[in-house]
């Protein structure tokens, strides 16, 4: 009975632990990119990194996330620091599976917004 309840409580803290960390870039697939978008286009952005610029190329089924939500493409913007899984092309291009974008730069806007009334 001693050894079965163990071994619940050691599950639970294993998995427990393993949510919390889901979206830690260290847990994805490859070895990301990381870099400031220094300009966006239609299909991509140019990443800012410590190799140079990157130019970076999204597809429709490449994977956009902020924190422990999905997000878009739409919502990067210039001087944003996003992490980027994909595969390096001859060109010299890295065509996106994973795009990870920055945490909390919702919340401020939101937090520090003026109140203001209709008719203003």
């Amino acid at each position: 009975m001693l050894s079965k309840l163990f071994l619940a409580l050691t599950l639970t803290g294993v998995l427990g632990v393993s949510t919390v960390y889901a979206h830690d870039a260290s847990l994805h697939k490859g070895k990301p990119i990381v870099g400031k978008v220094e300009s966006l286009s239609d299909n991509g952005v140019n990443l800012n990194t410590k190799n140079g610029t990157t130019p970076v190329i999204f597809q429709e089924k490449t994977k956009f996330e902020r924190g422990d939500a999905q997000a878009s493409a739409q919502e990067i913007q210039k001087g944003d620091q996003l992490t980027v899984f994909g595969t390096k092309i001859p060109s010299g291009e890295l065509v996106a599976r994973e795009v990870l974008l920055p945490n909390a730069k919702a919340e401020f806007h939101t937090q520090h917004a003026p109140h203001q009334t209709r008719g203003q």
